[in-house]
């Protein structure tokens, strides 16, 4: 299994190299089109539904959503000009610009998520009686994810092509140093368990370990990036991500441990579904976007 997941990352990371920097901004968003795609069909198995018109109509409703944003932003003229919006409406005040308010309701949709995380297995009546609530979660999350993706690839992109591929970098840095970094401190130091019922393996010794091993990722890219932001705003910066993608990676743990499913697919050798991979993904690209432009009033 081990040298399964070694060999598929090794055949991946160069892939999503060449993803983060290579691809014009409209090409990268239409590319990533597919990819959330294959999230929304690996989603589909966790509404417990054998109805086949529920599944594929649960697919091309996020298609159609993600499909919807593209053209918004098109006719926005966000493809070829996108930091022109940012200098218009600095700040927080971007969020109030549609489809950019998508944002702001997928932070709150993620905090009814670590509430129904907390809860568990408390109040699954709530989302289990059929897959309504599920699919609209999985909407408001895929659909924001692609957007706050697509927005931090646009970073600086009239001036430095190179800088949102950076800064997606960072994003990526700081869930996998935080998945990382548990890893390795449970296995070494764990004995409190963090969530026992939805993730029996993840413990508080592994969590502070990843948010440290995210602080330290972090920092040194974010130097090497020349990023203009002070350590004061920095390390919560780092933190507060930090701790929404363990908040993702629980959620959508919940809703495998619920569907009684291991991993949402088998499309990676050794590691899973994308889903599975990319669960932090989902929770921490709309606060990472939020928290930019409330730290810089802008990207």
């Amino acid at each position: 299994m081990l040298k399964q997941r070694i060999i598929t990352a090794l055949i991946l990371l160069p892939l999503a190299i060449v993803l983060l920097f290579y691809p014009s901004l409209q090409n990268f968003s239409l590319i990533l089109i597919p990819v959330f795609g294959l999230l929304a069909w690996e989603w589909s198995g966790l509404l417990e539904s054998k109805n086949t018109i529920v599944k594929y109509g649960f697919i091309a409703a996020s298609l159609a959503i993600i499909g919807f944003f593209w053209y918004q932003l098109f006719e926005m003229g966000f493809f070829d000009s996108p930091n022109h919006i940012f200098i218009q409406k600095a700040g927080i005040g971007l969020i109030n610009i549609y489809p950019f308010k998508a944002l702001m309701v997928a932070a709150l949709v993620w905090v009814l998520a670590f509430v129904l995380v907390l809860m568990f297995p408390k109040g699954t009546k709530l989302w289990t009686r059929g897959a309504a609530l599920r699919m609209l979660f999985g909407w408001v999350m895929l659909a924001a994810a692609w957007l706050a993706v697509v927005m931090i690839r646009s970073s600086q992109y009239e001036t430095d092509a190179n800088y949102g591929g950076f800064m997606l970098l960072l994003m990526f840095l700081i869930i996998w140093g935080a998945d990382v970094g548990a890893y390795f401190a449970g296995k070494t130091m764990g004995k409190h368990k963090l969530s026992p019922i939805v993730s029996p393996n993840k413990t508080w010794e592994g969590f502070f370990g990843g948010l440290v091993t995210s602080l330290v990722v972090a920092y040194g890219l974010a130097t090497y990036m020349g990023m203009p932001l002070s350590l004061k705003y920095f390390i919560p910066f780092v933190l507060i991500l930090g701790i929404v993608s363990v908040i993702g990676d629980l959620f959508v743990s919940m809703l495998k441990r619920q569907a009684s499913v291991k991993d949402t697919s088998n499309i990676l050798p050794g590691h899973g579904g994308i889903l599975d991979r990319l669960d932090s993904t989902l929770s921490v690209a709309p606060f990472f976007v939020i928290l930019m432009l409330w730290l810089k009033g802008g990207f």
